[in-house]
């Protein structure tokens, strides 16, 4: 943990995305990593809990559901079809 961190907000060491790699077609069940507030609203940066795949998405202020402001990046091979690109 660092000194602006806490056991509540420690961050949790991921491995990074294959940008070579596109993420695997299925329906993803996304969970938030991390959110920042800025000026535009509220920066999620999601992984799909099924393959890995990470986005950032935007949920804007008055916005009723985040919008994906990334594509997926697949985590690596898969038994799902690794050839399919999962696109917003």
């Amino acid at each position: 943990m660092t000194a602006a961190s806490s056991a509540d907000t420690a961050s949790i060491p991921l491995a990074p995305p294959d940008p070579s790699l596109p993420a695997p077609a299925h329906e993803h069940a996304w969970e938030t990593r991390s959110r920042h507030r800025t000026a535009d609203g509220t920066l999620l940066y999601v992984r799909c809990v099924a393959c890995g795949a990470q986005r950032v998405d935007l949920h804007a202020a008055g916005a009723a559901a985040p919008t994906a402001l990334s594509r997926a990046l697949g985590a690596g091979p898969t038994s799902l079809q690794p050839d399919a690109v999962s696109r917003p």
